[in-house]
């Protein structure tokens, strides 16, 4: 029987402890730190930061839009990492419907041309904070799809026929292999478990646009490709319960050319330092997780070991978990070889408790525009100062979704000063990724009542429109940028430490020689989005 304690967060210690100087991913010149781990150093003690990555996305090298110039201009923009892995072969493709394997192979043949430049293009890609990786996606009928992942630049196209020969590939180039949608029924593309192997595959693709593989349950469906639903013979948990043991990323796959895109699947990895071999020992180890496309802080131990970790048995179990979400958190779930066994549910948002003076997180989401059915898509181009009077903006996290696709256009979300965020970014309805036609940044901010939020916008409308914090403690601020079917932003109402984050501590007591168990964390935000760590194992 498990016991809990959930103590009361005491976040602004924490935040003063994360907070200290450095840089925030590709925000370089923001004044603040990487998120650190709290609950594991290393065995060296190193400390460990967290960083998000796309390690399976696509562009025109390959089936998908867009140049990989762009592409890579947009992960460095936001990510930490980034993986090229265009489609590159299917030797067991069946027939496909009307153009269906015109498209395949053409886009393979691109693949196979482009290759050389695809090497130039990553090993020039990489600066002191971002990491390109070599890559490429093996697609089967028969044994599912891999991601392959290289930790050189100058490796060659190796396209075989059977899985074994593309693992055994993989050993020889000390490369990952890592499956990918492994919850469509086998023989329609989903993971063949009989040729699993964790030294190539330390981590499995849980979560990407093609929708969440844990179990029949999970949120995000599987709705989008012809390869039908999740079957029951193939979800996560299935295999975690039949003794395989692997951790979890999630990529986009994202076939706009747009790595990272919100909603599509991002993995967060704990690593004490961004490079490509730190990134590599980190998913080698498991310390790595999945989100639906919300930057969730996910740490996750027992008995002091991280995420990823085998232990020896033991009946006393010490879990502790610590959750830092971008919107308000409906729940923390704690399952045990299948099971939830705990369920912590953070303070009720509704009441809009928010402290200040004190630290809170702030929304702008901007978008929207015309119905659908008024057939006057377009894309709108929004350029917007964003500042805290009175405070401080400590981070800032770009929400932004792969549409429009325009090859030309960029978002970019550019640090003026401690105080102050320059905003680029295009919005659009037309082709939006679940019909969703806006975009956001989320801020970490620290202020008092009378700190107010200045929204300062030269397109699509020049204005100006200020909100202070006290107000948003309980209320938003819609502005419409014209009249009836134009876009419009909203500077969401404040969400403080209570709803966006819990550090807590649960006892699970097992029977003395029992079997072994695994656990893994699930956090479910309000918004809808979803991170789940890599697995911890016992016995």
């Amino acid at each position: 029987m498990a016991t809990s304690h959930a103590g009361k967060n005491n976040m602004s210690e924490i935040s003063r402890r994360r907070f200290l100087g450095g840089s925030f991913g590709a925000l370089a010149a923001m004044t603040v730190a990487r998120e650190s781990s709290l609950l594991f150093a290393g065995d060296d003690n190193e400390s460990h930061n967290l960083y998000w990555g796309d390690i399976h996305n696509h562009n025109e090298c390959g089936l998908a839009k867009g140049s990989l110039e762009r592409a890579i201009d947009l992960a460095r923009g936001h990510l930490d990492f980034w993986a090229a892995t265009g489609h590159s072969w299917w030797h067991d493709m069946p027939d496909l419907p009307g153009t269906g394997r015109k498209m395949f192979f053409d886009g393979f043949e691109r693949h196979r041309k482009y290759w050389p430049k695809t090497r130039q293009l990553v090993e020039e890609a990489p600066d002191e904070n971002f990491v390109a990786i070599l890559g490429y996606e093996w697609h089967s009928s028969q044994f599912g799809d891999y991601c392959m992942l290289f930790p050189q630049d100058n490796e060659e196209l190796f396209l075989p026929d059977h899985a074994d020969k593309l693992l055994d590939y993989a050993v020889s180039k000390d490369a990952l292999a890592i499956p990918h949608h492994v919850g469509y029924k086998q023989g329609w593309r989903g993971a063949n478990f009989d040729y699993y192997r964790s030294v190539t595959s330390p981590v499995v693709e849980v979560m990407s646009e093609h929708g969440c593989t844990m179990s029949l349950t999970s949120p995000h469906d599987m709705i989008r490709h012809s390869m039908g639903g999740r079957s029951s013979h193939q979800v996560i948990e299935r295999q975690l319960a039949s003794g395989m043991r692997f951790g979890f990323v999630g990529s986009s796959d994202t076939h706009r050319g747009y790595p990272g895109a919100y909603g599509e699947g991002i993995v967060g990895i704990w690593a004490p330092e961004l490079s490509r071999e730190a990134i590599f020992t980190a998913i080698r180890a498991r310390r790595s997780y999945a989100t639906s496309g919300e930057r969730i802080a996910v740490e996750f131990a027992v008995n002091g070991n991280p995420m990823g970790s085998e232990l020896p048995y033991t009946a006393d179990r010490q879990i502790d978990i610590r959750v830092e979400g971008q919107d308000a958190i409906q729940m923390i779930e704690l399952v045990r070889s299948g099971q939830v066994i705990e369920r912590h549910f953070p303070g009720d948002h509704s009441q809009g408790a928010v402290d200040l003076p004190g630290w809170a997180k702030c929304r702008i989401r901007y978008g929207w525009g015309p119905w659908a059915q008024f057939e006057a898509g377009r894309v709108c181009m929004w350029d917007m100062t964003i500042r805290l009077e009175g405070g401080q903006i400590r981070r800032a996290y770009p929400c932004f979704q792969a549409a429009p696709f325009v090859e030309e256009l960029r978002d970019t979300l550019t640090v003026v000063d401690a105080s102050t965020l320059h905003l680029v970014s295009p919005t659009t309805r037309v082709k939006s990724f679940e019909e969703d036609p806006t975009k956001s940044v989320v801020l970490d901010i620290e202020g008092e009542p009378d700190s107010e939020i200045v929204v300062q916008s030269t397109e699509p409308a020049e204005q100006t429109v200020r909100a202070k914090l006290g107000y948003l403690q309980n209320d938003n601020e819609i502005t419409f940028t014209g009249g009836f079917g134009s876009e419009s932003f909203i500077i969401e109402r404040l969400v403080g430490p209570d709803d966006f984050s819990a550090t807590l501590r649960w006892h699970d007591r097992r029977q003395t020689g029992g079997e072994g168990d695994w656990y893994y964390v699930r956090v479910t935000q309000h918004n809808g989005h979803c991170a789940w760590s890599s697995p911890i194992w016992i016995g």
